[in-house]
């Protein structure tokens, strides 16, 4: 548990430092709940270029905890665009009372409107992260979620979606599952 932690800390402290020196333009609140799973993430992109940052936490009330620090880029089309994605990776660090992983997953995201209507979206991630960058406890890990959205106003997103976080372990034949199911939130952009 102590070394998840250490290293993550690690990885957000250079992540913040790295982007200390830069503007980034206003950001986003990411909020999700289920029955027994909590998450709360943050994204902001800088201004003039295509890198973007993002920072979660996700908290299950019986099988763990996971944050992660991501660094990605972004296409930077006009805003009048449907699609927004991005490619990059996260560091993720999970603890919980059975092991204590980290993982360096890469991946990316996707964000699309629909043309017919541009208040509702569709929106998810993925991240993989083999053997050869998994860490502690871990052999390998898939972090995914996929989300119907819909535009309350144009800063503010209410969505429901499915969440899959799959942590492969060291000896265990089955993944570890960590908040994993149907979840609803509030996305809201600043």
């Amino acid at each position: 548990m102590k070394y998840a932690r250490n290293t993550l800390l690690a990885a957000v402290s250079a992540a913040a430092l790295a982007a200390s020196p830069v503007v980034f333009a206003g950001g986003s609140l990411d909020i999700s709940l289920a029955d027994d799973v909590a998450r709360i993430g943050y994204d902001a992109t800088q201004m003039g270029s295509g890198m973007h940052i993002s920072m979660a936490a996700l908290h299950h009330e019986d099988d763990g905890d996971m944050v992660s620090a991501g660094l990605h880029v972004v296409d930077v089309r006009p805003s009048s665009s449907h699609l927004y994605i991005g490619v990059g990776a996260k560091v993720f660090a999970a603890t919980s009372d059975y092991f204590d992983a980290v993982a360096l997953g890469v991946g990316g995201f996707f964000r699309y409107s629909f043309p017919a209507v541009p208040d509702l979206s569709l929106a998810g991630y993925g991240y993989y992260a083999p053997p050869v960058v998994s860490f502690a406890d871990a052999e390998n890990m898939i972090s995914t979620d996929v989300r119907a959205q819909f535009n309350l106003l144009p800063t503010a997103r209410i969505y429901t979606g499915y969440r899959y976080n799959g942590i492969r372990l060291e000896d265990v034949d089955k993944r570890y599952k960590l908040g994993d199911g149907v979840h609803f939130g509030l996305t809201i952009d600043f």
